[in-house]
């Protein structure tokens, strides 16, 4: 599923969380599979659905997911799927109870609780959203810990969170190393907090690799900037103006407006 790493809800510094966050942020859940003699065929209608929704035909997906939950309405994976489908299309209402009602199906399958968790954080519901992610977090066996533990820290970012954001988000970071929207936001969250040295580690093993984009090097440029070292600004500011020319943040930096509020938000 691709539904986050398009959305962009957060700007400048903070948008790089979002840009970099994991397509994984949101996936049907493994390991529930379809019951009923039509088990197969609501298995492919998922499917089908995935892949439609993955071209951009949202409706359309809707449908085939419909179809999989008539041969198998108790298919949580579909449910998962569905509510992250209407989630896309601002269906809030529909997609919570379609997330809700896979819950009920499967109280502790980990993926529900995690794509719950990142709806709930998407509708700034931020304790309700950290609960889920923390029962995501204790369910035995759960394979995507770094997973979730990226989802948690962004929406602590997102609460202004920003210590406990650090905290949650070196533990991914201790799993997943190689991550750039882990490395990325673990740097927004130190230098929110006047870490900028720190910072200068994390983001440098982003803007130094094929993830660098227009919103992790002007996140660059801010912490080279807060460090005092002229030359990691230098670097990313020219990699920003040459390689993003149109981007907003190549425009405040050619401007000099490293404190615009519009791209600090």
């Amino acid at each position: 599923m691709k539904l986050l790493s398009t959305m962009r809800v957060m700007r400048g510094a903070a948008a790089a969380a979002m840009v970099l966050l994991l397509a994984a942020c949101a996936t049907a859940p493994k390991g529930v599979e379809p019951s009923g003699p039509d088990a197969k065929n609501a298995r492919i209608r998922l499917e089908l659905a995935e892949g439609y929704y993955q071209r951009g035909q949202p409706e359309v997906a809707l449908g085939e997911v419909d179809k999989a939950l008539a041969m198998s309405p108790d298919y949580v994976a579909a449910y998962n799927v569905k509510g992250l489908i209407q989630m896309s299309l601002s269906q809030n209402d529909k997609a919570e109870d379609s997330f809700r009602k896979a819950l009920g199906l499967a109280p502790d399958n980990g993926d529900t609780l995690h794509n719950y968790g990142w709806f709930l954080c998407s509708r700034a519901r931020y304790p309700e959203s950290f609960s889920m992610f923390e029962r995501a977090l204790k369910v035995p066996g759960y394979r995507s810990v770094e997973r979730t533990e990226l989802a948690l820290g962004v929406c602590q970012l997102r609460a202004g969170q920003d210590a406990a954001a650090e905290a949650t988000l070196r533990r991914g970071f201790a799993l997943d190393p190689a991550n750039p929207a882990l490395a990325t936001n673990l740097a927004l969250a130190l230098y929110r907090q006047h870490k900028a040295k720190d910072a200068l580690f994390y983001i440098r093993r982003v803007n130094g690799g094929n993830a660098a984009n227009a919103q992790s090097l002007w996140l660059g440029v801010l912490i080279a900037r807060s460090a005092g070292d002229a030359d990691d600004q230098a670097q990313w500011s020219s990699q920003l103006t040459q390689r993003f020319p149109n981007s907003q943040e190549a425009i405040a930096v050619q401007q000099g407006h490293f404190d615009a509020s519009g791209l600090l938000q």
